[in-house]
């Protein structure tokens, strides 16, 4: 048996996968620790698993406000000096990051001190953390076939098995169609926009359940909001079609689940462009389709009745991909692959 530490967070596409490995990842190590920033969502998630949670504080590239990252280099040194001191007293036997800026730290430390890091890039395109931690890795998985970076191994998005179970419905749902409705962390705002200046259309028309990353919700029959779903696999499960943000994760999900999806992805402006590219992907896999804010707020009823009368995603997932991945990991704890 070894140790390893999992690392990632900010938002629920970096964490979740990493709660996803934590069942397989036990079946190969006898400790296993989640390094990420504290008072972060990883920290409530890493506790829900019932796995040990440590803080090392992380710096985070700014894409609107670009002179702020100047100082980047200097906040990243201290945060690595942290992740080695940290890694010191536990000596991992491999570190596992999800990408994103929380595991950069960490992984830097790791390599700093010769222990193996593994890396899973989630987008078709890799992001900036996982673009420099791709240089030391033994290896960086990859969710779609096509990612190119340096290491790549594609194996998939492990999703939590959960996912496979019985689900019921989290309210009461008169019977009409039901289309849900999720914006994901960052992107709540517009979505809910568009949906609340449809509300009456919608609600005459479906059961509206709306995931919106907000607690001032408007009241009105048929229309379900609820600020965030611990139990989200019950509203995918009884949803007829969904309206979504295109996150890698979220994405993976709605569709190993069989579910109609529209992928309403994040903008260039407010994002790097990966929700894009997952989404242009899916489509041209006619696995889903895809709108802009734009035309989802000023055809929100045609794009929804569009949703339902498509036919279930030909998309197959791979249930052992997170018992890979673990397997890929313990390769590396024992040296049996090198970057």
């Amino acid at each position: 048996m070894a140790t390893i530490v999992i690392t990632g967070g900010g938002t629920g596409g970096h964490i979740m996968p990493n709660i996803a490995l934590i069942p397989a990842l036990r079946k190969r190590f006898n400790k296993i620790y989640y390094v990420g920033v504290k008072g972060g969502r990883e920290e409530g998630a890493a506790a829900s698993a019932r796995v040990p949670f440590l803080a090392v504080p992380a710096v985070k590239l700014d894409r609107q406000k670009k002179a702020s990252n100047l100082l980047i280099p200097i906040k990243l040194s201290y945060c690595v000096k942290k992740a080695k001191r940290l890694l010191e007293g536990i000596e991992p036997d491999v570190v596992f990051c999800k990408g994103g800026f929380v595991s950069l730290p960490c992984a830097l430390a790791a390599h700093k001190l010769g222990i193996p890091v593994v890396a899973h890039e989630s987008d078709i395109t890799p992001g900036v953390a996982n673009r420099v931690i791709s240089r030391f890795a033994c290896a960086v998985i990859t969710s779609y076939p096509q990612t190119k970076i340096k290491g790549g191994i594609y194996i998939g998005n492990p999703v939590r098995k959960e996912i496979f179970s019985p689900h019921r419905p989290p309210v009461k749902l008169a019977p009409r169609p039901t289309v849900l409705f999720v914006g994901g962390s960052t992107g709540a705002a517009a979505l809910n926009k568009a949906v609340w200046a449809n509300l009456n259309e919608l609600c005459a028309r479906y059961n509206v359940l709306h995931i919106t990353g907000t607690s001032d919700n408007p009241v009105h029959e048929n229309y379900f909001p609820v600020k965030y779903a611990e139990n989200i696999f019950d509203y995918y499960a009884c949803a007829d079609a969904v309206i979504s943000r295109c996150g890698a994760n979220a994405a993976c999900e709605l569709l190993a689940m069989h579910k109609k999806v529209v992928f309403v992805p994040l903008n260039n402006r407010a994002s790097r462009g990966d929700q894009v590219e997952n989404a242009r992907y899916y489509k041209s896999m006619e696995c889903a389709a895809m709108c802009d804010e734009d035309e989802l707020l000023h055809d929100m009823v045609h794009i929804t009745d569009s949703a339902l009368a498509m036919p279930p995603p030909r998309y197959t997932y791979d249930i052992n991909t997170d018992e890979k991945i673990a397997a890929l990991c313990f390769r590396a704890a024992k040296k049996d692959i090198r970057g």
